[in-house]
């Protein structure tokens, strides 16, 4: 350690330059990482881990950047360590205690209750300080620096062209996995973020070569263009907000430090220009920026600062260093309060909230001593130092930092190394470091460590390996589905039993386990491992909802136990599971949870018209009658559902029934008037059943009548054409005449058809009624009602 720390070298010293290994990988690897998908899956992690190894090893770090910096990233990597320590040194939390008493959950003595997983983050996040410390300590010339800085630009340039070109033909590579379409990254905001913080170093490119004569800042300008294209196209409200304020920093920063009128009023010309090129373009990501958050139930109403809440209490109920690497997702599901939601939250929407549930308050401090170090090293700002690019670059990496409180790119390799290139090449050169001794040594064997790592990952990924760790976990789990699928449910005992002496809080090894379980006929330990794998996911419904179907043909009881719980967690989604729920038992014919199911149904309002719609004439009368005990007044059910109720009730159950509740609740008539109707025409009043179509059915819409002439015309013109337009307005002229029968014969042509307007029975209709032939009006109407709800 003493190398690390010794005094700077005589400035007499010569700069070594940096071969041509360092400035091609160096900037060319974050670009790598975020093309693989942003290196998010193993595999595409593996091979960047490697990479870095390979150059760990060829070309470590030979100069020290100083003692307060070196110990600060020794203190961040021991903080890793933390989690390894015994348990019962630290605050021991309540959850732990409920997963080991009240699960019988086996968790090692460790204080990370997964270790396995966090030594697999470790040595992520080992390699991310070997990356800043490269990246930080290069002995570069000016020209080297400005050679790294452009083609770090030149090859995001290029990944948003590809990424617009796959958008534009909807189209993308395999391992592009993400929900809006575009780009790399699974989350357009980690995108959005590699764009807007690489277009301030793009501004700075073009200006150089404006100031140097060269005809190659039209090429940056179009790069800048197809930079802010990819930002428009991928809708990311981030990628604008960086995009644009750090646009606006660099400019004006620029501008007051040379203190040029005419370089101002280029600056703000520039800015209306980008202004208004992403008002004029912005279209759908400009129109996510609202403030409905600020207004009514308050900015609190946001889900992201739900997430927050329910984080902190996370920390509050976890040691001061934290709960280890790996642990936030199966930890946090705990503790989803205020957050409830099906989806299952895998970060905290923050880069600094996750660090700190991770490793503790210290490590954040840690971080932010350690980077107000590294910002000392950018100035001073002199002319000759690259000033323009090197501000551009810590510009670039101040709002990655500020983006990471409100968003996780730092926890994304494609990002994270983005960001550390950046703040890097920000440092003022020459650094003057002096040479030590023992980098070289330990960044080598660091670099034998993530060689040996990323090439196991990279082999058990493809290979299915059940290697300790992350990647095995992963295996496992989709060894065990196929497993499952192929009936070979001891080998899905085996998987994932080995797989949770590694990852014990995963909820789905668990229920891959208990799948197996109930298939072999193991219903005692099925159900305690169902019930941690609800506790482990207790806000999704679709856990709950598989159990049931698992336990149907076998324990139909805990079946819909399980079923209660998934109801409860639907929430909206709850008519359309219990649907569901029911298609199930009608596969498997269980008529003692078809009763169960019921009674459920019955009892609550919005289910009770999933039940209803599934049955008919007594059965259908008998759940009326048990719903109105619950509910006499119907005060549960809303307009629409009383109509929908209301509807099956004329369609499938006893109007005699409904005329006599109708008769109590005469408030009800503007619901049940088409089941009264059908009533009273049962009984042959048609006039009754008729009148109440008009008084409460829906209006009709008829057509604006275009044909003009006398009865005469009209007459001559529809038996030569008989056109739906010349019969409405003949039908009219015939009914204004008092000549109804004229008009009924001319209807009923149309309606011989067999595409006739559904209006034209409703003509009929009113045609009989004028006549005053009520059964024939009533007729009539239904055959409108029925050809109506066909169109």
């Amino acid at each position: 350690m003493r190398d690390l720390v010794e005094s700077s070298p005589p400035s007499s010293q010569r700069i070594p330059r940096a071969t041509w290994l360092g400035n091609g990988i160096i900037p060319l690897l974050p670009v790598l990482a975020c093309f693989l998908g942003g290196a998010t899956q193993k595999w595409g992690e593996a091979v960047i881990v490697i990479i870095l190894g390979f150059y760990l090893l060829i070309q470590p770090p030979r100069s020290s950047l100083g003692a307060p910096i070196n110990w600060i990233l020794v203190a961040l990597a021991l903080c890793g360590t933390v989690a390894f320590l015994p348990a019962h040194w630290f605050f021991q939390p309540p959850w732990r205690a409920a997963v080991i008493d009240d699960f019988a959950i086996s968790l090692p003595s460790t204080l990370s209750p997964q270790p396995w997983i966090t030594f697999t983050c470790l040595i992520s996040f080992i390699a991310g300080l070997s990356w800043l410390y490269v990246v930080c300590s290069q002995e570069l010339e000016l020209r080297a620096a400005r050679f790294q800085l452009r083609l770090f630009a030149t090859g995001v340039i290029a990944l948003a062209t590809v990424s617009v070109l796959f958008y534009l033909a909807h189209t993308a590579p395999s391992f592009w996995i993400n929900e809006p379409g575009f780009g790399p990254f699974p989350n357009r905001n980690q995108t959005g973020d590699l764009f807007g913080v690489t277009s301030i170093v793009i501004l700075a490119c073009g200006q150089d070569d404006i100031r140097h004569g060269k005809k190659r800042w039209v090429l940056w300008l179009a790069g800048f263009g197809i930079v802010i294209a990819a930002v428009i196209f991928n809708f990311s409200r981030a990628g604008l907000v960086i995009l644009v304020l750090g646009s606006v920093c660099w400019m004006v920063l620029f501008a007051l430090h040379h203190g040029s009128t005419v370089r101002i009023a280029v600056g703000l010309s520039v800015l209306l220009l980008l202004a208004t090129t992403i008002l004029l373009a912005g279209g759908q990501t400009f129109e996510r920026f609202h403030f409905r958050g600020f207004q009514g139930t308050g900015i609190s109403s946001d889900f992201r600062w739900l997430i927050f809440h329910d984080t902190f209490d996370l920390i509050r109920a976890s040691p001061w260093c934290g709960i280890g690497l790996g642990n936030f997702e199966s930890v946090f599901a705990i503790f989803r309060n205020a957050s409830f939601n099906e989806s299952r939250a895998i970060h905290p929407e923050s880069d600094w909230l996750w660090l700190w549930t991770e490793l503790g308050w210290p490590a954040v401090l840690l971080v932010l001593v350690g980077a107000a170090f590294l910002i000392c090293k950018v100035f001073p700002l002199r002319v000759g130092t690259n000033q323009r690019f090197r501000l551009a670059a810590l510009i670039a990496a101040i709002f990655f930092a500020l983006h990471g409180i409100v968003d996780v790119s730092a926890h994304r390799v494609g990002t994270a190394l983005s960001g550390m290139f950046l703040l890097g090449l920000a440092l003022h050169r020459p650094l003057q470091l002096k040479p030590s001794r023992f980098n070289p040594v330990l960044f080598r064997v660091v670099g034998i460590v993530l060689l040996v790592s990323g090439f196991s990952w990279l082999v058990a990924t493809r290979a299915k390996f059940a290697l300790p760790g992350s990647v095995g976990v992963n295996n496992a789990k989709q060894l065990a589905s196929a497993a499952n699928q192929a009936h070979d449910f001891r080998d899905t005992i085996a998987v994932t039993s080995r797989a949770l002496q590694w990852a014990p809080l995963d909820w789905q090894l668990y229920f891959y386990r208990a799948l197996a379980e109930v298939a072999i006929n193991r219903p005692a330990r099925a159900l305690d491992d169902f019930r941690r794998a609800r506790f482990l996911e207790p806000n999704g419904f679709q856990v709950p909802l598989a159990e049931g179907k698992a336990w149907l043909s076998s324990q139909p009881v805990l079946a819909v136990s399980a079923w209660r719980d998934a109801l409860r967690k639907a929430g909206p989604k709850r008519p359309g599971l219990y649907s569901e729920m029911w298609d199930n038992v009608a596969k498997q014919n269980s008529p003692e949870v078809s009763k169960l199911l019921e009674e459920m149904g019955l009892r609550q309002h919005d289910l009770v018209l999933g039940y209803l719609g599934r049955v008919s004439g007594a059965t259908f009368s008998r759940g009326i009658h048990d719903y109105l005990k619950n509910d006499p007044d119907l005060k549960t059910l809303t307009d629409t559902e009383k109509l929908v109720l209301f509807a099956l009730w004329s369609e499938r159950g006893d109007l005699d029934e409904l005329s006599r509740m109708v008769q109590e609740h005469p408030d009800w008539i503007a619901y049940a008037w088409l089941g009264l109707a059908k009533h009273a025409a049962a009984k042959n009043d048609f006039r009754a059943a008729y009148e109440l179509t008009q008084q409460f059915g829906e209006a009709v819409a008829l057509p604006r009548s275009s044909t003009s002439g006398s009865l005469e015309e009209l007459q001559n013109r529809f038996y030569t054409n008989p056109d739906n337009a010349t019969a409405y307005a003949l039908y009219r002229e015939q009914m204004q005449r008092g000549r109804t029968d004229d008009a009924l014969l001319t209807v009923r042509r149309i309606n011989e058809r067999a595409n006739a307007p559904a209006y034209f029975h409703f003509l009929e209709a009113q045609g009989w009624a004028a006549k005053q032939n009520w059964e024939r009006a009533w007729r009539a109407w239904l055959a409108y009602r029925d050809a109506a709800a066909k169109k």
